[in-house]
């Protein structure tokens, strides 16, 4: 006779099976899937998530929690019990009706915004961008609903924040995200101002060709395996947008961006996507299937990917590393790239239109803008239709540039046509985790720049895995951050190390 804790992982697993397979067909429709396919993939994930639903609200599946609850369990059981009853508890909110419609527009608005985005002719709403709209409506109409299902105390947003960085509320969101706008907008006006003041001859370019898209796809394996990523459980492969996508620890996809005209566009969003994947094969395999198997939170989850990209890649010691490498591997198209040119080319500051390829300082900004219109659509103060202007009205208060297109405006994300509503905030809290978790693991380390200087990614690696990755949703982020730092989170560790990159010796 088997425990209730064993039945409860059992079905746990089956649960975790169906959420794997909807990942699969996922990954697949944003790399391989016929351009026709969008139909039947949508009824596919509609029907997955119907059956996963009913198995994380079925009366069964609460009596196993039930009697787990009931049992004397070590911790990291009881935080197994503890996190499927948070999950059994958020999908019994929401009716089966409304997750299905939500898995199905998520799947159809996310290809509409695909076509809308390579279409778009510059006319915003006249134009391709107007036929996304009503998909962004639909998506918006049940998000509100799937808000009001869950339940909040002061705004919908809420609701939507606590999906992906649980206990997040726009009122505790906000002020970190302005006080953060204070300390970087004088700082970015500090580095422009310096920057033009310099008298700097041409450095050379980082390439002197186009460098073919199989070329840059074998030295960006070659990165990810410098880094640990194990290609043998996991693969790399292009998409519009990069993701990770997790089957388990044993099966994680990534997709990078490539630029034959920029072959480093795909360097950094390969680091980054690196550094996500870097997590997902660090959670145990033993507890594929379950909470304990998947990543606590996406702040903790892009702190991993900015501590890759940001503190590694865009480093001196990075290049003086991977620059020989990028020569032997990508040949003439990359001979007269030197160390210097490189890093001017990667850590130049300026005002820019898309987030993904913004530099350190302006990224958080972007994420501002987006928090401050999300939270507006949900607390009634916007609409849909008034997206664009409210987009357009901020970039140019915040950044001093007007979108001439919507393709590098409001529908430069694919995170609003899938739903992500509560996402973006993630982003700037997960770089100020990377901060601090880079301060510590150089307390415990040594200095890293002599490590990555080197090639020796394993000891940071190691450590990640240590303090990060294996213990899942076993500890909450706040606890997380303070087991691994020693402190609660505090964005000083941020802003230092911005400071020291961009305004330290010349």
């Amino acid at each position: 006779m088997t425990s209730p804790l064993t039945d409860l992982r059992k079905a746990a697993r089956e649960i975790g099976a169906l959420k794997s397979a909807s990942g699969l067909l996922g990954w697949d429709q944003e790399t391989y899937m016929p351009e026709k396919g969008g139909g039947a993939r949508a009824e596919s994930q509609g029907a997955l998530a119907t059956l996963t639903h009913e198995k994380l609200t079925s009366e069964k599946f609460r009596g196993l929690i039930e009697a787990a609850s009931g049992l004397s369990l070590e911790p990291r059981d009881r935080a197994l019990v503890r996190e499927l009853k948070r999950d059994a508890e958020n999908a019994r909110k929401i009716p089966a009706d409304l997750a299905e419609n939500l898995a199905r527009t998520a799947s159809l608005a996310q290809q509409a915004w695909a076509k809308a985005r390579a279409a778009d002719d510059g006319k915003g709403g006249k134009g391709a961008p107007g036929e996304f709209l009503p998909w962004l409506r639909k998506m918006v109409d049940l998000k509100r609903q799937e808000a009001d299902c869950l339940g909040f105390r002061d705004t919908p947003y809420d609701a939507l924040l606590d999906q992906f960085e649980p206990g997040a509320t726009a009122a505790a969101v906000k002020p970190v995200l302005e006080k953060l706008r204070d300390g970087l907008v004088p700082l970015l006006d500090s580095v422009l101002a310096r920057a033009a003041s310099r008298a700097e001859g041409a450095l050379p370019p980082v390439q002197s060709a186009d460098v073919p898209q199989a070329a840059q796809h074998a030295f960006n394996e070659r990165l990810l395996r410098d880094m640990g990523f194990d290609l043998e459980s996991g693969r790399l492969d292009a998409s519009t947008h990069p993701f990770t996508q997790g089957m388990g620890p044993l099966d994680v996809r990534l997709t990078t961006r490539y630029r034959e005209d920029d072959w480093l566009n795909a360097v950094f969003s390969t680091l980054h996507e690196g550094g996500h994947g870097l997590y997902e094969q660090g959670l145990p395999d033993e507890e594929w299937g379950t909470p304990l198997c998947e990543a606590v939170s996406l702040a903790i989850h892009e702190s991993q990917s900015r501590f890759w990209e940001n503190r590694v890649g865009r480093s001196r010691p990075y290049w003086e590393h991977a620059l020989p490498i990028a020569r032997e591997m990508l040949g003439d198209s990359v001979s007269g790239a030197t160390v210097d040119a490189v890093l001017s080319h990667v850590n130049r500051v300026e005002r820019s239109f898309i987030r993904v390829e913004a530099d350190e300082l302006t990224y958080n900004l972007h994420v501002l803008l987006r928090f401050q219109i999300e939270e507006a659509l949900f607390s009634g103060a916007l609409e849909v239709e008034g997206i664009e202007a409210a987009w357009n009205d901020g970039m140019t208060k915040l950044l001093g540039l007007t979108p001439p297109d919507a393709a590098r405006g409001f529908m430069q994300d694919v995170h609003w046509s899938c739903g992500l509503f509560g996402y973006f905030p993630t982003y700037t809290l997960g770089n100020l985790y990377a901060a601090q978790f880079a301060a510590a693991m150089e307390r415990d380390l040594g200095p890293l720049d002599a490590k990555i200087r080197t090639g020796d990614f394993v000891p940071m690696r190691e450590w990640l895995r240590d303090k990060v990755h294996r213990h899942g949703r076993e500890f909450p982020a706040a606890d997380l951050c303070r087991r691994a730092t020693g402190s609660d989170l505090d964005a000083s560790h941020f802003l230092r190390y911005l400071e020291g990159k961009y305004l330290g010796p010349a």
